[in-house]
């Protein structure tokens, strides 16, 4: 088993008497890509800046690298890249002259790759960061962030305010990076489709906790939909003890289910003398289930 790069356990943090983190456990083995979703409000934000250390924990264990996040060394930051939801500061700063700057805290700086993802993506070297569209900071806050070529990458929205090209373009760099088994990222976005085509794992937070962490493949075979018709009235509740979501209408119903296997199926189906056919879900089905 991989060695874990981020590990939390037991995670507690709140603003006042509003509590956002409730105990969270979640584990980021070395190599992987795993997308981090939630409603608005969930604390995916708060949780990814306890793990940085930039927030700090009320209660609980959260560690980089072996270090705790509250007190990383100056070697381990060296070995994270960060993208947060909106780049703050520098804004008069010329696009090339900050990264200039954010170059010289880093050991690993890599100018070539800097110029290159610059040319990629078509941004203007010598423009100030103020006449940029929201779009451009967020690439250059990329670029910033792949620059000195980190082992870990945390990204908070990273392509919310992408368009659809950039987006692409930012998603073949992360699958050009995952072919480096030693590069782990943990993001953060609201797109699913994303997470499908480049993560192998996800967690899912609600209301302050992990509800699920995990492989995607796993949890796309686990949870699905079934849909009942019977020749009577189905029973309410219906006999799933797996049953997420219920929706039951006389005869027929449509339940979403966490696990049932095929036989459990075919017994149901004797049960309640009733058809069922199986659906299965995309991320975005099963994110909206969870949340419902």
């Amino acid at each position: 088993m991989s060695k874990s790069v981020i590990e939390l356990v037991g995670v507690q943090k709140g603003f006042g008497r509003k509590e956002v983190l409730r105990g969270i456990d979640l584990s980021v083995p070395a190599g992987t890509i795993m997308g981090l979703i939630g409603k608005n409000g969930a604390g995916k934000s708060t949780m990814l800046k306890c793990i940085l250390g930039l927030l700090r924990i009320d209660s609980g264990r959260s560690a980089v690298f072996g270090e705790l996040s509250w007190n990383l060394s100056a070697p381990t930051k060296q070995r994270i890249g960060y993208v947060p939801q909106t780049m703050a500061g520098f804004r008069w700063m010329k696009a090339e002259t900050w990264l200039e700057y954010s170059g010289a805290f880093y050991e690993t700086w890599n100018k070539d790759k800097v110029k290159s993802l610059l040319t990629e993506w078509d941004l203007d070297p010598g423009a100030r960061i103020s006449r940029l569209s929201e779009g451009e900071r967020q690439k250059l806050s990329i670029i910033q962030a792949l620059g000195h070529e980190p082992d870990l990458f945390i990204f908070d929205e990273p392509v919310a305010s992408l368009d659809p090209i950039a987006r692409r373009q930012f998603l073949k760099e992360l699958i050009d990076l995952s072919m480096d088994e030693n590069k782990t990222m943990l993001f953060s976005t609201h797109i699913t489709s994303d997470l499908e085509r480049v993560a192998a794992d996800v967690a899912i937070l609600k209301d302050g906790r992990i509800a699920y962490q995990g492989d995607l493949a796993t949890l796309q075979d686990r949870v699905q939909r079934l849909h009942i018709q019977s020749n009577r009235d189905l029973p309410d509740p219906l006999p799933i003890k797996t049953a997420i979501h219920a929706v039951i209408r006389g005869p027929s119903a449509t339940v979403t289910v966490n696990g049932l296997e095929e036989n459990e199926v075919r017994n149901l189906e004797e049960a309640l003398a009733a058809s069922i056919s199986v659906e299965h879900l995309n991320l975005e089905d099963i994110f909206l289930e969870v949340n419902r």
